[in-house]
């Protein structure tokens, strides 16, 4: 009984992905009323090849939404004189699989959602630096012990099933995938430099991309707020601290966009049985130069994918993917003051 999920999951990707495009295409880059953000996470729907030895990937979605609350970044590039430019908004960052089994119960969706601050500044040369504050909440929805399928999270069975972990425990073979608990609280700092190549019009033919990033787990929501933290037992294993850097080059081929980036991942302090690093390197290319770009990516090293960071495989993945911060006319003057 496959096939109905299969279904299922198209069905959802295109509720969710179709609308929000939809209304992304009529704030063409010829509209004054899209939002832009530098710093960001895109929406894609992949399928690919390369699995853990427990499951099959069918397809991965991560349908990703930024609703803005307040953002002038586009406004303060355009004028004449260096303006900071802010954007102020809420992000829900989901991310779903189908596997190549039954669906019944939903195997351990993953689900972010950040409240973000960036402020982006334009040089004298014209080159972009942005910094981003984004705090929010990480977690699966599951109730499951993660590494007992007997027993709930917070039982006397479920803390047991911790006690007799070792260093030498292999954490992927002992992991409960299908209700297995996740969930955090979590804090990311990002830095941002674009090094900006203009055409006659002012619009950014070439761009070089510098990403840093620092990301903590946490208990208190927004370090305030007592609720949606992690189990002290799941902190010990899956560590606090993830180190993400990233280099992107964008340019044209004609009159399609490309990019080719190469990020990596580093995770301190999780279990000796989960690999510490991630490479992600992927080509896009925007055929028509607007969001909407095709991919193809080879990822290794441990799984994103909330606890199935104990995960480690490579992966060659193509699929469909928009972009929240398409090259656009940054200025009318040829000289900025």
């Amino acid at each position: 009984m496959r096939k109905p999920y299969y279904v299922s999951f198209i069905a959802l990707a295109l509720f969710v992905f179709l609308p929000c495009r939809m209304f992304g295409q009529i704030n063409s880059d010829d509209s004054g009323f899209k939002d832009y953000y530098p710093i960001a996470k895109r929406p894609y729907l992949s399928g690919g090849v390369g699995n853990n030895p427990y499951e099959n990937i069918v397809f991965d979605a991560k349908p990703v939404v930024y609703y803005g609350i307040y953002n002038d970044i586009r406004e303060a590039l355009s004028k004449d004189t260096i303006t900071p430019g802010d954007a102020i908004y809420i992000s829900l960052q989901p991310q779903l699989r189908l596997y190549n089994e039954n669906s019944k119960p939903v195997k351990t969706p993953s689900y972010k959602a950040f409240l973000g601050w960036q402020r982006i500044l334009s040089t004298k040369n014209n080159n972009f630096f942005t910094a981003a504050f984004e705090t929010g909440h990480y977690s699966n929805g599951q109730t499951g012990a993660a590494f007992s399928t007997e027993f709930e999270e917070g039982t006397d069975g479920g803390n047991a099933a911790y006690d007799a972990i070792t260093d030498d425990t292999d954490l992927a073979a002992l992991l409960n995938r299908a209700t297995g608990n996740f969930s955090t609280n979590v804090t990311r700092f990002s830095l941002n430099y674009r090094i900006n190549l203009f055409d006659s019009i002012s619009k950014p033919t070439k761009i070089h991309s510098f990403t840093l990033a620092y990301q903590l787990y946490h208990n208190r929501f927004m370090g305030v707020f007592d609720f949606g933290g992690y189990n002290p037992n799941d902190i010990a294993i899956y560590g606090r601290h993830q180190l993400e850097m990233m280099y992107g080059y964008t340019g044209y081929l004609k009159k399609a966009r490309f990019s080719l980036e190469q990020e990596v991942y580093l995770h301190f302090g999780s279990h000796p049985s989960a690999e510490s690093y991630r490479s992600e390197s992927r080509g896009i290319i925007y055929p028509w130069d607007n969001d909407f770009g095709f991919f193809a990516e080879f990822s290794f090293g441990f799984d994103d994918y909330n606890y199935r960071f104990v995960d480690n495989f490579p992966r060659l993945s193509v699929g469909v993917t928009w972009d929240w911060f398409t090259p656009f006319v940054i200025k009318k003057q040829k000289i900025r003051k």
